[in-house]
């Protein structure tokens, strides 16, 4: 067998070309998992015991902007520096204490009460959506289903206007290419997201601007107001938050929907569960389907001081990424960990990281999530995988379905 540094896999992970990463992950947490990777200079986390504990450890910083400027070409780092600088703001990069000032400002409209509310309307947005689903003919789920709705929603909660949705969210996925890349691909993305993130940022000014004549009950007003109450948003960090949600509520709750989906399909007796006891079994299948195809498959943090890390000695300033789809495949803490089971006894998954960092949208993701399966089956119950021919978008920070082709038959 080849070393880990002259594997096929190996280079094929790097390059964001390697479709299925789980043998890689599992020969990393084997032989070597807190890794070197010398072609990214930085460290890789594969066993669930140290990315649990590192995602706590106050000796790694949040701000990761390292990541992007140290894979960029010297002259294109000047050339998409607002980009750069726009990212750093996001509070998945933000430490200490601008962390928790900018978590508090939005994490009202995140509170399990505040999502129990956008119940009736998701579950209108997923009868609508699957009414269009057409018996006898292929469909791709991903285009007509699993990314329209999170889209949806995220729009709905933040106030932009239905004949503007589309551009936001294609705006939105030229910057996900970037902040989602790694590696030696990331510099394909750079400028092509701060062409698409200056067109986002005109958009949500004018509607900022709006709302601070005219507030109205979504999102963006609330951004406004809690800037115009003292609480010392900038200018660009309330631009920051707005991407940023829109971003992370819309993509990785697609890909959650799309992949346990696809997880259902490809294991009948599952699915089989599933429609037999729909309410008994769902939160199971959603929290099943979180671990087993994690929709966010990394956290990237950065040394703040020389320490020892899983054996392996750190150095201030270098970056660890911590492989959450590996950590949620690591047999110590979750048997048979490549086999999908919807009754499976979950402690803690890291599908939506941990520690302080913690996903502000993780209620609203499993709640789209589970509405979504349950409607599914109860109203598409002879859905059927019409092609194994799958594939997943070219990227190392999101697992992503490209397109889930289904067809739907009058009876089973």
């Amino acid at each position: 067998m080849l070393p880990l540094t002259e594997s096929t896999d190996y280079r094929a992970f790097c390059e964001e070309r390697l479709g299925n990463p789980y043998p890689l992950f599992d020969r990393l947490r084997s032989e070597d998992p807190v890794h070197w990777c010398e072609p990214m200079k930085l460290w890789l986390v594969t066993g669930y015991d140290d990315c649990f504990t590192g995602l706590k450890d106050e000796r790694f910083s949040s701000d990761r902007t390292d990541m992007y400027v140290q894979a960029l070409p010297i002259e294109m780092r000047q050339r998409v520096q607002p980009l750069l600088d726009h990212v750093s703001k996001w509070i998945q990069l933000t430490d200490e204490p601008d962390h928790t000032r900018l978590r508090k400002l939005v994490i009202l409209a995140f509170t399990p009460k505040m999502i129990q509310q956008l119940k009736p309307r998701i579950e209108v947005l997923v009868d609508g959506l699957l009414d269009g689903v057409a018996v006898g003919e292929p469909t791709d789920l991903v285009a007509t289903f699993c990314g329209p709705l999170p889209a949806t929603v995220i729009c709905e909660m933040l106030g932009i206007p239905v004949a503007e949705r589309d551009a936001f969210r294609l705006m939105t996925e030229r910057v996900m290419h970037f902040s989602t890349a790694g590696g030696p691909r990331l510099k394909n993305h750079a400028e092509d997201a701060a062409e698409a993130l200056k067109g986002l940022i005109d958009m949500f000014e004018r509607l900022i601007a709006e709302r601070r004549v005219a507030p109205c009950e979504d999102l963006l007003s609330a951004l406004v107001r809690a800037e115009a109450d003292g609480e010392r948003l900038s200018n660009e960090e309330l631009h920051a938050m707005c991407v940023f949600v829109f971003l992370a509520g819309h993509e990785t709750t697609t890909n959650g929907i799309a992949s346990g989906i696809l997880a259902l399909l490809q294991h009948p007796d599952q699915l089989a569960e599933l429609k037999a006891n729909v309410d008994g079994t769902v939160r199971g299948a959603v929290e099943e389907a979180l671990r087993y195809e994690s929709p966010v498959t990394r956290a990237v943090r950065k040394a703040r001081v020389d320490f020892e890390f899983g054996g392996k000695a750190i150095k201030q300033g270098q970056l660890v990424v911590f492989l959450l789809g590996a950590a949620n495949r690591d047999p110590k803490q979750f048997p048979e960990p490549a086999k999908f089971d919807i009754r499976r006894e979950i402690k803690r998954h890291l599908a939506f990281g941990y520690g302080s960092h913690f996903c502000l949208g993780a209620v609203l993701a499993r709640m789209e999530m589970e509405i979504a399966f349950r409607s599914l089956v109860r109203r598409l119950p002879n859905v059927k995988l019409a092609s194994n021919d799958l594939a997943w978008k070219p990227t190392m920070g999101i697992r992503a379905l490209v397109k889930l082709p289904v067809s739907v038959s009058e009876s089973p």
